[in-house]
Protein backbone atom coordinates (compact mmCIF):
# COMPACT_ATOMS: atom_id res chain seq x y z
CA UNK A 1 0.00 0.00 0.00
CA UNK A 2 3.06 2.63 0.92
CA UNK A 3 4.60 1.69 -2.72
CA UNK A 4 1.41 2.80 -4.15
CA UNK A 5 0.76 5.51 -2.32
CA UNK A 6 4.42 6.86 -3.51
CA UNK A 7 3.82 6.01 -7.06
CA UNK A 8 0.30 7.63 -6.99
CA UNK A 9 1.96 10.77 -5.42
CA UNK A 10 4.65 10.99 -8.23
CA UNK A 11 2.19 10.23 -10.69
CA UNK A 12 0.31 13.12 -9.91
CA UNK A 13 2.94 15.30 -9.54
CA UNK A 14 4.58 14.39 -13.07
CA UNK A 15 0.74 15.29 -14.12
CA UNK A 16 0.60 18.81 -12.99
CA UNK A 17 3.71 19.81 -14.65
CA UNK A 18 3.59 21.32 -17.87
CA UNK A 19 4.69 19.91 -21.34
CA UNK A 20 7.96 21.38 -22.21
CA UNK A 21 8.69 21.22 -26.35
CA UNK A 22 10.73 22.94 -28.08
CA UNK A 23 11.15 25.95 -31.28
CA UNK A 24 13.95 25.78 -34.05
CA UNK A 25 14.76 28.65 -35.73
CA UNK A 26 15.02 29.82 -38.38
CA UNK A 27 12.47 27.23 -38.75
CA UNK A 28 12.34 27.99 -42.97
CA UNK A 29 16.17 26.90 -43.20
CA UNK A 30 15.43 23.21 -41.53
CA UNK A 31 17.85 23.84 -38.06
CA UNK A 32 17.62 20.07 -37.21
CA UNK A 33 20.61 20.27 -40.00
CA UNK A 34 24.05 22.37 -40.15
CA UNK A 35 23.06 25.43 -41.60
CA UNK A 36 25.50 27.08 -44.25
CA UNK A 37 26.96 29.95 -42.29
CA UNK A 38 28.29 31.65 -39.22
CA UNK A 39 29.40 34.57 -37.03
CA UNK A 40 31.94 35.63 -34.60
CA UNK A 41 29.65 37.60 -32.98
CA UNK A 42 29.19 37.74 -30.19
CA UNK A 43 31.50 35.04 -28.00
CA UNK A 44 34.74 35.19 -30.55
CA UNK A 45 34.94 39.12 -29.16
CA UNK A 46 35.66 40.71 -25.76
CA UNK A 47 32.74 43.01 -26.23
CA UNK A 48 29.45 43.10 -28.21
CA UNK A 49 25.64 43.75 -28.52
CA UNK A 50 23.90 41.63 -30.57
CA UNK A 51 20.13 41.81 -31.52
CA UNK A 52 18.60 38.96 -33.24
CA UNK A 53 15.08 38.83 -35.16
CA UNK A 54 12.93 36.31 -36.49
CA UNK A 55 9.66 37.36 -38.05
CA UNK A 56 5.87 35.81 -38.03
CA UNK A 57 6.35 33.16 -40.64
CA UNK A 58 9.53 32.16 -38.88
CA UNK A 59 8.31 31.64 -35.27
CA UNK A 60 4.66 31.32 -35.84
CA UNK A 61 1.70 33.37 -34.43
CA UNK A 62 0.52 30.44 -31.51
CA UNK A 63 1.69 32.24 -28.28
CA UNK A 64 4.21 30.69 -26.22
CA UNK A 65 5.64 30.61 -22.80
CA UNK A 66 9.27 30.29 -23.29
CA UNK A 67 11.81 29.36 -20.58
CA UNK A 68 15.22 28.75 -22.12
CA UNK A 69 17.31 29.22 -25.52
CA UNK A 70 20.36 27.57 -26.97
CA UNK A 71 22.42 28.35 -29.31
CA UNK A 72 24.94 25.98 -30.93
CA UNK A 73 28.60 26.07 -32.95
CA UNK A 74 29.61 26.14 -36.30
CA UNK A 75 30.52 22.98 -37.84
CA UNK A 76 32.28 20.83 -38.83
CA UNK A 77 35.63 22.52 -37.55
CA UNK A 78 38.68 20.93 -35.84
CA UNK A 79 39.04 21.52 -32.16
CA UNK A 80 42.00 24.51 -31.93
CA UNK A 81 43.83 26.36 -29.57
CA UNK A 82 43.36 26.95 -26.02
CA UNK A 83 40.22 24.00 -24.21
CA UNK A 84 38.54 26.56 -22.19
CA UNK A 85 36.19 27.28 -20.56
CA UNK A 86 36.39 31.45 -21.33
CA UNK A 87 34.49 33.84 -18.93
CA UNK A 88 32.32 36.96 -19.63
CA UNK A 89 32.07 39.39 -17.26
CA UNK A 90 28.50 40.30 -17.57
CA UNK A 91 26.33 38.73 -20.16
CA UNK A 92 22.87 40.33 -20.62
CA UNK A 93 19.92 38.76 -22.25
CA UNK A 94 16.73 40.24 -23.31
CA UNK A 95 13.62 38.29 -24.85
CA UNK A 96 10.55 40.21 -26.27
CA UNK A 97 8.60 41.58 -29.53
CA UNK A 98 8.97 44.09 -31.95
CA UNK A 99 6.21 45.90 -34.31
CA UNK A 100 8.75 47.53 -35.96
CA UNK A 101 8.85 47.40 -39.56
CA UNK A 102 12.43 46.75 -40.74
CA UNK A 103 15.18 46.85 -38.32
CA UNK A 104 17.54 49.20 -38.77
CA UNK A 105 20.97 50.58 -37.30
CA UNK A 106 19.43 52.02 -34.05
CA UNK A 107 19.38 49.49 -31.47
CA UNK A 108 16.64 51.68 -29.43
CA UNK A 109 14.56 52.51 -32.47
CA UNK A 110 14.18 48.85 -33.18
CA UNK A 111 12.26 48.50 -29.90
CA UNK A 112 8.35 48.97 -29.92
CA UNK A 113 8.47 48.00 -26.21
CA UNK A 114 10.54 47.14 -23.67
CA UNK A 115 12.26 43.35 -23.69
CA UNK A 116 12.53 41.37 -20.33
CA UNK A 117 15.62 40.73 -18.92
CA UNK A 118 15.83 36.76 -18.58
CA UNK A 119 19.47 36.60 -17.45
CA UNK A 120 21.62 38.85 -16.29
CA UNK A 121 25.25 38.11 -14.32
CA UNK A 122 28.62 36.20 -15.00
CA UNK A 123 28.72 33.42 -17.80
CA UNK A 124 31.86 30.68 -18.33
CA UNK A 125 31.29 28.91 -21.34
CA UNK A 126 33.31 26.36 -23.31
CA UNK A 127 34.81 26.44 -26.79
CA UNK A 128 33.68 24.43 -30.12
CA UNK A 129 34.87 20.55 -29.16
CA UNK A 130 35.43 20.06 -33.01
CA UNK A 131 32.35 17.60 -32.60
CA UNK A 132 30.73 16.63 -35.98
CA UNK A 133 28.22 18.44 -37.31
CA UNK A 134 24.95 19.68 -36.69
CA UNK A 135 26.69 20.59 -33.31
CA UNK A 136 24.47 19.77 -30.15
CA UNK A 137 22.07 22.54 -29.27
CA UNK A 138 23.38 24.64 -26.13
CA UNK A 139 27.16 23.64 -26.69
CA UNK A 140 30.02 21.89 -24.98
CA UNK A 141 28.49 21.12 -21.54
CA UNK A 142 25.33 23.26 -22.30
CA UNK A 143 27.45 26.19 -21.85
CA UNK A 144 24.86 27.74 -24.74
CA UNK A 145 21.97 27.22 -22.83
CA UNK A 146 20.76 29.70 -21.26
CA UNK A 147 17.84 29.16 -18.46
CA UNK A 148 15.91 32.33 -17.77
CA UNK A 149 15.32 34.01 -14.89
CA UNK A 150 11.88 34.71 -15.70
CA UNK A 151 9.49 33.09 -18.04
CA UNK A 152 8.50 35.10 -20.88
CA UNK A 153 5.45 35.09 -23.27
CA UNK A 154 5.96 35.64 -26.75
CA UNK A 155 2.72 36.14 -29.11
CA UNK A 156 3.33 37.55 -32.41
CA UNK A 157 1.24 39.44 -34.54
CA UNK A 158 1.13 39.58 -38.56
CA UNK A 159 3.79 41.67 -39.06
CA UNK A 160 5.92 41.30 -35.59
CA UNK A 161 9.50 39.99 -34.98
CA UNK A 162 10.32 37.93 -31.76
CA UNK A 163 14.13 39.98 -30.41
CA UNK A 164 16.40 38.15 -28.41
CA UNK A 165 18.80 41.26 -27.37
CA UNK A 166 22.50 40.45 -26.03
CA UNK A 167 24.89 42.65 -24.70
CA UNK A 168 28.51 40.76 -23.51
CA UNK A 169 31.24 42.78 -21.80
CA UNK A 170 34.72 41.13 -20.90
CA UNK A 171 34.87 37.94 -22.63
CA UNK A 172 37.86 36.79 -21.95
CA UNK A 173 38.47 34.11 -24.69
CA UNK A 174 41.14 36.23 -26.27
CA UNK A 175 43.37 36.00 -23.48
CA UNK A 176 44.43 32.35 -24.23
CA UNK A 177 44.87 32.45 -27.76
CA UNK A 178 42.61 31.59 -30.57
CA UNK A 179 39.73 29.36 -30.02
CA UNK A 180 36.86 28.67 -32.10
CA UNK A 181 33.58 29.99 -30.65
CA UNK A 182 31.70 30.89 -33.58
CA UNK A 183 27.79 30.43 -33.91
CA UNK A 184 26.17 28.51 -36.35
CA UNK A 185 23.38 30.31 -38.77
CA UNK A 186 22.02 31.04 -42.26
CA UNK A 187 21.87 33.91 -44.19
CA UNK A 188 19.27 34.94 -46.36
CA UNK A 189 18.79 37.29 -49.88
CA UNK A 190 18.22 40.56 -49.41
CA UNK A 191 18.98 43.43 -46.70
CA UNK A 192 21.81 45.56 -46.97
CA UNK A 193 24.48 46.29 -49.61
CA UNK A 194 27.08 48.71 -49.01
CA UNK A 195 27.55 52.24 -51.02
CA UNK A 196 31.43 53.98 -50.70
CA UNK A 197 32.60 57.28 -49.52
CA UNK A 198 34.99 59.38 -51.30
CA UNK A 199 36.51 62.47 -50.03
CA UNK A 200 36.86 65.73 -52.25
CA UNK A 201 37.24 69.64 -51.61
CA UNK A 202 39.90 70.95 -49.03
CA UNK A 203 39.53 72.14 -45.41
CA UNK A 204 40.98 75.38 -44.07
CA UNK A 205 42.87 75.68 -40.66
CA UNK A 206 42.06 76.54 -37.13
CA UNK A 207 45.05 78.96 -36.83
CA UNK A 208 48.24 79.87 -38.38
CA UNK A 209 50.81 77.33 -39.38
CA UNK A 210 48.01 74.49 -38.43
CA UNK A 211 46.75 72.27 -40.63
CA UNK A 212 43.34 72.10 -42.43
CA UNK A 213 40.51 70.77 -40.57
CA UNK A 214 39.92 67.00 -42.18
CA UNK A 215 37.04 64.70 -41.88
CA UNK A 216 36.10 61.36 -42.26
CA UNK A 217 33.27 58.60 -42.65
CA UNK A 218 32.91 54.95 -41.60
CA UNK A 219 30.53 52.79 -40.90
CA UNK A 220 28.25 50.83 -43.48
CA UNK A 221 26.63 53.70 -46.22
CA UNK A 222 23.08 52.66 -47.10
CA UNK A 223 19.80 52.70 -46.40
CA UNK A 224 18.77 50.58 -43.07
CA UNK A 225 22.50 50.73 -41.73
CA UNK A 226 24.55 54.12 -39.89
CA UNK A 227 27.42 55.92 -40.65
CA UNK A 228 30.13 58.22 -38.51
CA UNK A 229 31.81 61.33 -39.52
CA UNK A 230 35.21 61.60 -37.85
CA UNK A 231 37.11 64.79 -37.68
CA UNK A 232 40.77 66.25 -36.68
CA UNK A 233 42.35 70.00 -36.66
CA UNK A 234 38.90 71.40 -35.78
CA UNK A 235 39.96 73.47 -33.07
CA UNK A 236 40.41 72.65 -29.04
CA UNK A 237 36.91 72.06 -27.53
CA UNK A 238 35.30 73.73 -30.55
CA UNK A 239 31.55 73.65 -30.89
CA UNK A 240 31.64 71.73 -34.28
CA UNK A 241 28.84 71.61 -36.66
CA UNK A 242 27.70 68.31 -38.70
CA UNK A 243 26.85 69.40 -42.33
CA UNK A 244 24.32 66.88 -44.13
CA UNK A 245 23.30 67.62 -46.79
CA UNK A 246 21.90 66.56 -50.53
CA UNK A 247 23.95 68.85 -52.79
CA UNK A 248 27.25 70.24 -53.33
CA UNK A 249 26.16 72.53 -55.72
CA UNK A 250 23.53 75.15 -54.23
CA UNK A 251 21.98 75.65 -50.89
CA UNK A 252 21.24 79.52 -49.86
CA UNK A 253 23.90 80.30 -52.56
CA UNK A 254 25.79 78.38 -55.22
CA UNK A 255 28.67 76.29 -53.72
CA UNK A 256 31.32 75.87 -53.37
CA UNK A 257 30.62 79.20 -51.11
CA UNK A 258 34.43 80.06 -49.99
CA UNK A 259 33.81 82.83 -46.98
CA UNK A 260 35.12 86.34 -48.10
CA UNK A 261 38.85 86.94 -47.62
CA UNK A 262 39.40 82.81 -46.28
CA UNK A 263 40.22 79.65 -48.00
CA UNK A 264 37.36 78.23 -45.97
CA UNK A 265 34.88 76.80 -48.34
CA UNK A 266 30.97 74.91 -47.83
CA UNK A 267 30.92 72.32 -49.73
CA UNK A 268 27.83 70.31 -48.89
CA UNK A 269 24.29 72.03 -48.71
CA UNK A 270 23.77 72.32 -44.52
CA UNK A 271 20.13 70.09 -44.56
CA UNK A 272 21.07 68.41 -41.54
CA UNK A 273 23.36 69.83 -38.59
CA UNK A 274 23.78 68.46 -35.31
CA UNK A 275 25.87 70.09 -32.99
CA UNK A 276 29.02 68.76 -30.75
CA UNK A 277 31.55 69.82 -29.04
CA UNK A 278 35.27 68.72 -30.35
CA UNK A 279 38.07 67.59 -27.69
CA UNK A 280 41.05 69.15 -26.19
CA UNK A 281 42.99 68.20 -29.74
CA UNK A 282 39.87 69.77 -31.94
CA UNK A 283 38.92 66.22 -32.88
CA UNK A 284 35.79 64.79 -32.85
CA UNK A 285 34.61 60.73 -33.20
CA UNK A 286 32.87 57.62 -31.54
CA UNK A 287 29.50 58.15 -31.90
CA UNK A 288 29.21 61.80 -31.58
CA UNK A 289 28.13 62.37 -35.25
CA UNK A 290 25.93 59.48 -36.38
CA UNK A 291 23.35 59.22 -39.70
CA UNK A 292 21.21 56.45 -38.93
CA UNK A 293 18.89 55.78 -42.11
CA UNK A 294 15.67 53.90 -42.19
CA UNK A 295 15.61 50.56 -44.28
CA UNK A 296 13.49 52.18 -46.91
CA UNK A 297 14.35 51.14 -50.83
CA UNK A 298 13.33 54.54 -51.77
CA UNK A 299 16.88 55.71 -51.04
CA UNK A 300 18.59 53.23 -52.63
CA UNK A 301 21.62 54.98 -54.65
CA UNK A 302 21.06 58.47 -52.61
CA UNK A 303 24.40 60.67 -52.79
CA UNK A 304 24.87 62.95 -49.53
CA UNK A 305 27.34 65.18 -49.07
CA UNK A 306 28.88 65.87 -45.84
CA UNK A 307 31.25 68.02 -44.15
CA UNK A 308 31.98 69.55 -40.68
CA UNK A 309 32.31 72.87 -39.58
CA UNK A 310 33.71 74.39 -36.39
CA UNK A 311 33.76 77.98 -34.41
CA UNK A 312 37.01 79.01 -33.80
CA UNK A 313 36.57 83.07 -33.18
CA UNK A 314 40.71 83.58 -33.83
CA UNK A 315 41.15 81.55 -37.27
CA UNK A 316 39.26 84.41 -39.59
CA UNK A 317 37.17 87.27 -39.22
CA UNK A 318 34.09 84.87 -39.33
CA UNK A 319 35.38 82.97 -36.99
CA UNK A 320 34.06 79.54 -39.31
CA UNK A 321 36.61 76.65 -40.27
CA UNK A 322 35.01 74.27 -42.55
CA UNK A 323 36.76 70.49 -43.19
CA UNK A 324 37.16 69.16 -46.64
CA UNK A 325 34.05 66.88 -47.81
CA UNK A 326 33.00 63.54 -47.79
CA UNK A 327 30.52 62.15 -50.82
CA UNK A 328 28.26 59.32 -49.93
CA UNK A 329 26.77 57.16 -52.31
CA UNK A 330 24.31 54.76 -50.88
CA UNK A 331 23.98 51.60 -51.28
CA UNK A 332 20.76 49.41 -51.49
CA UNK A 333 18.34 47.60 -49.50
CA UNK A 334 16.08 44.93 -50.79
CA UNK A 335 13.68 42.71 -49.47
CA UNK A 336 14.51 39.68 -47.27
CA UNK A 337 14.29 36.31 -48.47
CA UNK A 338 13.27 34.95 -45.26
CA UNK A 339 12.14 36.46 -42.07
CA UNK A 340 15.61 36.83 -39.81
CA UNK A 341 17.81 39.37 -38.74
CA UNK A 342 20.78 40.66 -37.05
CA UNK A 343 22.15 43.90 -35.75
CA UNK A 344 25.29 44.05 -33.97
CA UNK A 345 27.71 46.30 -33.36
CA UNK A 346 31.21 44.06 -32.50
CA UNK A 347 33.31 45.76 -30.06
CA UNK A 348 31.12 47.68 -27.96
CA UNK A 349 28.09 46.47 -25.97
CA UNK A 350 27.60 50.04 -24.89
CA UNK A 351 27.26 51.25 -28.30
CA UNK A 352 23.80 52.99 -29.34
CA UNK A 353 24.07 52.14 -32.93
CA UNK A 354 25.13 49.13 -35.22
CA UNK A 355 28.46 48.81 -37.32
CA UNK A 356 27.22 45.49 -38.77
CA UNK A 357 23.72 45.32 -40.10
CA UNK A 358 23.56 41.58 -41.77
CA UNK A 359 20.49 39.39 -43.35
CA UNK A 360 21.45 36.06 -40.88
CA UNK A 361 19.37 34.33 -38.91
CA UNK A 362 21.22 32.71 -35.59
CA UNK A 363 20.37 28.82 -35.27
CA UNK A 364 18.51 28.93 -31.86
CA UNK A 365 16.19 26.51 -29.69
CA UNK A 366 13.50 27.79 -27.19
CA UNK A 367 12.22 25.89 -25.14
CA UNK A 368 8.51 25.89 -24.22
CA UNK A 369 6.25 25.26 -21.70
Amino acid sequence: MKISTIVLGVGVAAASLPAQTFVELPSTAFPSFELPNFSQIPFMQPNARVQMFYDDTEVGTTPLLVDELALRYDGPIPQVGAPGPFSIQQLTIRVGTTAIPTPGADFAANLTQPLTTVYSGPWSYLPDNGSAAPHPWGGPGDSLRFPFQTQVPVALQAGEWLVVDVTMVGNDIQNFGFAHAILDGANTTGGVTNGAATAYGQGCSAGAGLPAASVGASGVFAPGAAHVLTGQNLGANAPVVGIFGLSNSVAFAPLPFTLPGTSCALLASPDFTPVVLASGTGAVGGEQLVLSLPADPAINGVVLYEQLASLVPAANPWGIVFSNGVEVVLGSFTALGRGTYTVAHDNDASASFANVVRAFGYALQLRTL
